[in-house]
């Protein structure tokens, strides 16, 4: 099922995504551009969502860590660091969500939006028909999560 995933995600990227990188995030390159400009798209009540209205208890952890294996991994990686194995054909690279300042970018009402549109501007697909509200919720609460010590245990 995996292979499936990773074979439909190959097939469904734009060609202009497909273009290689070194792989890291610089301040001044493509990715952090498309990200910026991403957040002037973002309707006004998401940008001002500071908090999910989902409480991250254990349980939405838990689901939204296996949303994250079967709807992320292919690009964001295992672990979240932006190293899945589409990652290195893809010209802008995906979030590395372990990165303290790259996470801080969007809120978690922006990063719920995203995950629901998707974004031209990144290369991330839209999951606004897959996933319903509340899974977007609750891999956002699992994604915020990931920049702080010691959450290598949300992927057990």
């Amino acid at each position: 099922m995996r292979i499936l995933t990773i074979l439909a995600w190959l097939v469904l990227l734009p060609a202009p995504i497909l273009a290689a990188g070194d792989g890291h995030h610089h301040e001044g390159d493509e990715h952090m551009a498309g990200m910026m400009a991403v957040k002037d798209t973002i309707p006004e009540e998401y940008r001002i969502m500071d908090r999910t209205p989902v409480t991250p208890t254990s349980a939405s952890l838990k689901r939204g860590a296996e949303l994250f294996r079967t709807n992320c991994t292919v690009c964001h990686g295992e672990k979240g660091r932006g190293d899945g194995p589409a990652a290195a054909g893809m010209k802008n690279k995906p979030a590395n969500f372990h990165d303290q300042a790259h996470s801080r970018i969007y809120s978690p009402g922006e990063k719920y939006w995203i995950i629901g549109h998707g974004t031209k501007q990144t290369g991330m697909p839209a999951f606004g028909e897959r996933l319903a509200p509340l899974q977007r919720w609750d891999l956002v609460n699992f994604i915020v999560q990931l920049p702080k010590e010691g959450t290598d245990d949300l992927f057990n």
